[in-house]
């Protein structure tokens, strides 16, 4: 399975890219708003930031995955997330991120 293909499994079966994109722009937002009125991003590319956020994320979770799937089909890793629990088990881990400033 490729990541286009998780990220739209996971949209469509699971919270997961809705709570991580929450967090992700109310923390980019809260930076964003840190900045000189003049440099601040307008909300595209605030979007964007967002967006590339996500597919890093979704990158790792598919790299874990990955060794733990014999077959690389839809169908495969389906089975796979269903009898792991895995889907519970990110959206938690949703939940519970936190993103920390960091300090210059």
């Amino acid at each position: 399975m490729d990541n286009e293909t998780l990220k739209a499994y996971l949209a469509d079966n699971s919270q997961v890219i809705s709570i991580f994109m929450d967090k992700c722009t109310d923390y980019l937002n809260k930076q964003n708003m840190d900045r000189l009125p003049a440099r601040r991003f307008n909300e595209a590319e605030i979007n964007r930031q967002a967006d590339k956020m996500l597919d890093e994320v979704i990158e790792n979770i598919r790299g874990k995955i990955v060794p733990h799937t014999r077959e690389q089909t839809p169908k495969a890793w389906a089975a796979f997330l269903s009898e792991n629990d895995v889907l519970d088990d990110l959206e938690l881990s949703m939940t519970e991120l936190s993103f920390e400033q960091e300090d210059d």
